[in-house]
């Protein structure tokens, strides 16, 4: 995807933010290739950026909350600071990624079924976890690193899924 293009379709994703969706449109950067993308402070909310490679790209800052980013390609992405609550992550891979002061989703300690960043199957080997992680409620099946074991094993719901975490080796 050209600069241009890209340009194009988050301005035309600000419109349909500002306008609650009457104009513009919703970013659909659906499998797209932003290897490397400088998309600092982007606000990305709510956009579709399923099996986008994002790879090395520059999140820092960005705005994901709500954005589908299932299947996404953010190894060694820098995500600092960046808004992922109630992102859709599920199976997307996170190697080497930046997570360092990244917003994910406070713990739901009520029961309630409230919607939190969905890491099912997500590849975090070697990715920089911040701590607030730690209240993200859905790992089951992701796979880390082994350096990631003293933090996993003080996660709240480590005992519930435990046998279905991945580690691998440093």
């Amino acid at each position: 995807m050209t600069p241009a293009e890209l340009k194009k379709i988050l301005t035309a994703h600000k419109i349909w933010l500002e306008t609650d969706g009457k104009e513009g449109e919703r970013a659909n950067l659906t499998n797209a290739n932003l290897l490397g993308a400088n998309l600092i402070r982007a606000n990305l909310f709510g956009a579709d950026l399923e099996g986008a490679n994002l790879s090395y790209a520059n999140l820092t800052d960005a705005i994901l909350e709500g954005a589908n980013l299932t299947d996404a390609i953010l190894e060694g992405a820098n995500l600092r600071n960046a808004n992922l609550t109630d992102a859709y992550l599920r199976s997307a891979n996170l190697t080497r990624a930046d997570l360092t002061g990244a917003d994910l989703p406070d713990a739901d300690l009520t029961g309630a079924d409230l919607p939190d960043a969905d890491l099912y199957r997500a590849n975090l080997t070697r990715a920089n976890l911040p701590l607030s992680i730690r209240d993200c409620w859905s790992f089951r099946r992701a796979k880390f690193s082994t350096e990631a074991l003293p933090w996993l094993i003080l996660h709240p719901k480590w005992a519930e899924w435990k046998d279905t975490v991945q580690i691998a080796g440093g």
